[in-house]
């Protein structure tokens, strides 16, 4: 009998982390630990490009420069997750908006859980008036959602 949990045969327990600039690895590292109780996970650093466009499907090309900005700086979180033994690869997409990249990655990827990391929690009116992008997230993916507070 195994020690850690797998879905399926073959590779695993997928993990997606939206990340849109900020990028805090300890609390990245906290927050895998709530799930550490699956066997080496395979996690995704993602990142979104918006392109505010009407046209489908959004064409990447003329974003290269911003993709390889993004990949240029998830690249080294990438390494230090796999320094901590994790299995981690970036993936950065362009899309109309972050909602719409992460919910079609999470549908389309075969994910078992999305970790979205939040900067802070509206209260108030604000929040009769404003949803977020981890509340848009959550109505939309099919997988898990967890999420964490940044600050």
């Amino acid at each position: 009998m195994s020690s850690g949990v797998r879905f399926t045969e073959g590779h695993l327990v997928k993990i997606l982390i939206p990340i849109s600039s900020f990028v805090d690895r300890e609390k990245i590292a906290h927050a895998l630990h709530a799930l550490s109780v699956f066997k080496d996970p395979m996690i995704v650093l993602f990142h979104v490009v918006e392109v505010p466009s009407r046209t489908s499907p959004v064409n990447a090309h003329p974003f290269k420069d911003q993709i390889a900005e993004a990949e240029d700086r998830l690249l080294p979180i990438a390494d230090w997750l796999r320094s901590q033994n994790y299995n981690a690869v970036v993936r950065v997409v362009v899309a109309r908006d972050r909602v719409e990249g992460i919910v079609t990655e999470a549908n389309e990827g075969s994910y078992s859980f999305v970790l979205m990391m939040k900067r802070k929690i509206r209260g108030g009116i604000g929040k009769l008036f404003h949803k977020s992008t981890s509340e848009a997230v959550i109505r939309s993916v099919k997988c898990l959602v967890l999420t964490t507070l940044l600050d």
